[in-house]
């Protein structure tokens, strides 16, 4: 008699791969979905979950996201599923899945100067083709070019783009080169950098914080060179706060973006600016705390900053709302967001909003349902090349985010059919590692479960053919 392993009753199932927004039930098995209809019979299933007056969307994919550890259980408690991490090594996502690990899939890049840690702004053709060769051996679908805060000529920055391309592996850019900042000004030249090349642009809203410009003026700058692009994936996020660094060198803070947030601020570019930042309350300090990252300022930020010798993460509340929401729901003249999906940029760092605030923009009427699935869910699985996930039809993976309309938080997370968070407490544990061919046989000895991307479907390199 039983046929599932669970049923998913009564929520209101919003997916716009198949044409779906109403009530209706959702049977898993062997980690799938099976059926989707109205009143499926609860005596077939081994677990029945009540989801009435809950939304029931696809599982929400992260397309840029920095685990460390703590990221996996901040992820999951705000409805992530599947995570797209930008710039761990192997070492670090394997050790945190088997440490931390809450049930999510995840796909990482890494960050090509981990290869190199004392270059200068140059690389040769050597280095960088063997970089992004044992990126993608390693397990990692590509590399992450962090160039807004130690940014790389534009000659070596084109030649890992290039190179990328080339291989066959995923290429992320957080704009910036010793010719332009991470601004608008560097999203322009990332666009023309990448050319025809295949190019992931991180989230475009940190380039709008009104360094050059009025920030509603430069979003509206973003959307018109990102328009169009097909070889070009990107994403933005919705919260206030940035992340960086806070280690300074020879009075220097070495992030050349905590450099632009204390300029916003209008403090001095130095250590004792930051110093004052902090203890006026406009610099916030990362730390551990009741097992996730907090964010303390002031005398305790201070010490804290202090205690870690400068080298602790930073968060600024930078990001303006306007050009944020201009961005997460802008169109093209065929209907199509030309910023692909909502991101958070956030795991470890807190800002894990994505779902929170995408429903706010619903409930203001800036998105409907259906739109912010597509942003959340749908284009992100696009954008990584990820056929079987974004959407609840029958044979997809059953990866799913149940949302409580009132509270616009999270409800349930569901990784592969199984349950890892409910009402906030999350019961998941391990995880699933995304790669590509090249990393298969490194991925297979951590002993952790994984699957094969094909990274010729993802957005960049497929939407150059289109």
């Amino acid at each position: 008699m039983v046929s599932y392993d669970l049923l998913l009753k009564g929520g209101l199932v919003v997916d716009p791969k198949n044409n779906v927004e109403e009530v209706l039930d959702i049977a898993v098995r062997d980690g799938k979905i099976v059926e989707v209809a109205g009143e499926l019979d609860a005596r077939k299933a081994k677990s029945v979950v009540n989801v009435e007056g809950k939304i029931v969307f696809p599982g929400v994919i992260d397309t840029h996201v920095h685990i460390r550890g703590l990221g996996h259980k901040m992820m999951a408690k705000a409805g992530v599923i599947t995570a797209f991490d930008f710039g761990s090594p192997v070492e670090r996502i394997v050790s945190d899945i088997k440490i931390y690990g809450t049930g999510l899939n995840v796909a990482f890049l890494t960050n090509i100067r981990s290869y190199y840690p004392d270059a200068g702004e140059s690389l040769s053709d050597e280095q960088i083709s063997e970089a992004v060769s044992r990126a993608a051996r390693e397990g990692a679908l590509g590399i992450k070019i962090t160039g807004g805060h130690r940014p790389f000529t534009p000659e070596t920055t084109a030649r890992i783009i290039e190179e990328c391309n080339r291989q066959g592996v995923y290429i992320a850019f957080h704009v910036g080169t010793t010719e332009t900042g991470s601004d608008i000004n560097g999203l322009i030249e990332a666009v023309e950098l990448a050319g025809d090349n295949g190019l992931h642009i991180a989230h475009v809203n940190s380039y709008c914080r009104g360094l050059i410009d009025d920030p509603i003026v430069e979003a509206l700058k973003a959307l018109r060179h990102l328009a169009g692009k097909r070889n070009i994936a990107s994403e933005s996020y919705l919260a206030t706060i940035n992340g960086t660094g806070g280690r300074c060198v020879n009075g220097v803070p070495v992030s050349k973006v905590t450099r632009n947030c204390l300029r916003l601020g209008g403090y001095p570019e130095t250590y004792d600016g930051l110093k004052r930042a902090i203890l006026d309350g406009y610099a916030f300090v990362r730390v551990e705390a009741g097992g996730e990252v907090i964010l303390v300022t002031g005398e305790e930020g201070l010490k804290y900053w202090l205690e870690a010798e400068t080298d602790i993460g930073l968060s600024f509340p930078v990001n303006d709302p306007e050009a944020q929401i201009i961005l997460a729901t802008a169109k093209d003249a065929y209907g199509d967001f030309i910023v692909d999906a909502i991101s958070t940029d956030g795991g470890a760092i807190p800002r894990n909003v994505a779902v929170e605030k995408g429903m706010l923009l619903v409930k203001f009427g800036a998105l409907t349902l259906s739109e912010l699935a597509m942003k959340l869910s749908l284009n992100p699985a696009k954008l990584m090349g990820l056929e079987s996930k974004g959407h609840l039809g029958v044979g997809a993976d059953a990866d799913i985010t149940v949302v409580d309309p009132v509270s616009c938080k999270a409800y349930m997370g569901i990784a592969r059919g199984e349950i890892i968070m409910i009402d906030g407490v999350v019961v998941g544990h391990g995880g699933f590692i995304l790669t590509s061919k090249y990393g298969e046989e490194a991925i297979r000895k951590t002993g952790i479960p994984y699957s094969i991307i094909d990274i010729s479907k993802t957005k960049i390199y497929a939407g150059r053919s289109s």
